[in-house]
């Protein structure tokens, strides 16, 4: 089953201290579905190779037994993609439709899109209602926020059969 797993405030805290570090582990461990994309949203302007070296020189704070090699982190980095935008416009959502919509990383669409709301003390975005995701694509899509992720989430979103 292939996903994407959006992540707005890919650039924050939760995101880069217990998010990506969490991924790599179920990546490293067999444990996410092939075809999927890991896609990071804020307001930083980066682009897909500068987010992942900004990620890999946060992973350095990794405990060592968690801590990728240069080799894990480069395949690990293939699912891992970046877009600037502000949840605060409207506008912005459209390059999110795009890129979920594209085939980039992958032979098709997802099977399951997840959007993860973590964007600190900002409101929540009101702009996806308005974004128009591509549905027809989406078998379904799950809203998560930094407040309902549990220990299960991914054992739910991702069951082994």
């Amino acid at each position: 089953m292939s996903f994407d797993l959006v992540l707005f405030g890919g650039t924050g805290d939760l995101a880069w201290r217990k998010l990506m570090p969490a991924l790599f582990q179920a990546w490293r461990h067999g444990k996410l579905p092939e075809g999927g994309r890991i896609l990071a949203i804020s307001r930083q302007d980066l682009d897909d190779e500068t987010y992942r070296t900004w990620l890999k020189e946060h992973f350095t704070g990794v405990e060592d037994a968690k801590r990728p090699s240069d080799e894990e982190f480069g395949r690990f980095a293939a699912l891992l993609h970046y877009l600037r935008l502000d949840l605060s416009r409207a506008e912005d959502y459209q390059p999110l439709r795009a890129r979920l919509a594209s085939h980039t990383g992958r032979a098709r669409q997802a099977h399951l899109a997840v959007l993860f709301l973590a964007p600190g003390p900002h409101p929540l975005p009101s702009g996806l209602s308005t974004a128009q995701l591509p549905s027809p694509y989406l078998s379904m899509v799950a809203f998560l926020s930094s407040a309902s992720l549990g220990n299960d989430a991914f054992r739910y979103l991702f069951p082994s059969d």
